[in-house]
């Protein structure tokens, strides 16, 4: 067993805890603004800077900061532990988050400049399931964050890909109880943008011979566009009997076989692809 050190010791663990220890030396207030309620979130100038260009130049630039605590109008203190967590290399449940709560995550990550966390954010945002009961607020934070251009655009993207594929539930939500004059224009304006916005085309489906798209039959076979497992045929005479089918290439020879049983060995110039699910 050894004595404690900076090598063997769990530092954020020791450091980033939310009641005031004598090593800190910043922290942030809030007024909660339904309650009136105050609170108080401790840190690290040391650690913010090392984490954000803008703690580093607000901390330890020309012109420092000269207020202790530093009040914050612009986050509620839920987001910014969250945001201060990431700070001290604590993972934030974004996943476990709605999406007011990401949007300030979104809001703060641009603001400090934390790339990664953006992207996290915005990761979050384009996989997250939608459901009928969460479409308004969802387009609602859209519209309250339309400054934040890709967290907007992607919160919008999600609410009208749901109404388009969903119809079912723009029915439900009119139907629902206490829709209220302002949900009623979110779900106006929904609508309209759904309307405006051209449904994503499916992608080509690629053919399962080459596995290519555009599909390559008839097309001579290389040794960039080279697949094993592909049906082929001979240039100078495509209608000879039997199953060539491409196993592996070397060179400028490939190996193929034919009937599933004689292996042998062909020019890439000589042969051709014979797709079969071309009509051709």
């Amino acid at each position: 067993m050894t004595d404690p050190n900076i090598q063997n010791i769990d530092l954020m663990a020791g450091i980033c805890d939310i009641s005031p220890n004598p090593t800190f030396d910043i922290s942030f207030t809030f007024i909660d603004q339904t309650t009136g309620e105050t609170s108080e979130l401790f840190a690290h100038k040391l650690v913010l800077a090392c984490g954000s260009p803008v703690f580093m130049k607000q901390f330890y630039g020309e012109i420092k900061e000269q207020k202790n605590p530093i009040p914050v109008e612009d986050s509620s203190s839920d987001a910014f532990k969250f945001f201060l967590d990431n700070l001290y290399n604590k993972k934030p449940p974004l996943e476990n988050m709605d999406f007011q709560l990401l949007g300030e995550m979104y809001y703060l990550a641009d603001k400090y400049q934390l790339d990664l966390l953006q992207n996290s954010v915005t990761e979050e945002v384009s996989s997250r399931k939608m459901v009928t009961e969460k479409v308004i607020e969802a387009a609602q934070v859209a519209e309250l964050n339309v400054h934040l251009v890709k967290f907007s655009n992607g919160v919008l993207h999600k609410c009208t890909s749901f109404v388009r594929d969903n119809p079912e539930s723009v029915l439900q939500i009119f139907d629902s109880e206490g829709a209220g004059e302002e949900r009623s224009f979110t779900l106006h304006r929904l609508l309209a943008r759904t309307n405006r916005t051209e449904p994503k085309q499916p992608a080509p489906p690629i053919c399962d011979n080459c596995k290519h798209e555009p599909c390559l039959h008839g097309e001579v076979l290389t040794e960039n566009n080279f697949v094993a497992g592909a049906l082929i045929c001979y240039i100078s005479n495509p209608s000879f009997p039997g199953l060539r089918k491409t196993i592996i290439k070397s060179g400028g020879h490939f190996a193929y076989s034919y009937n599933q049983t004689v292996t042998s060995l062909a020019e890439f110039s000589k042969v051709k692809y014979k797709c079969v699910s071309e009509n051709k």
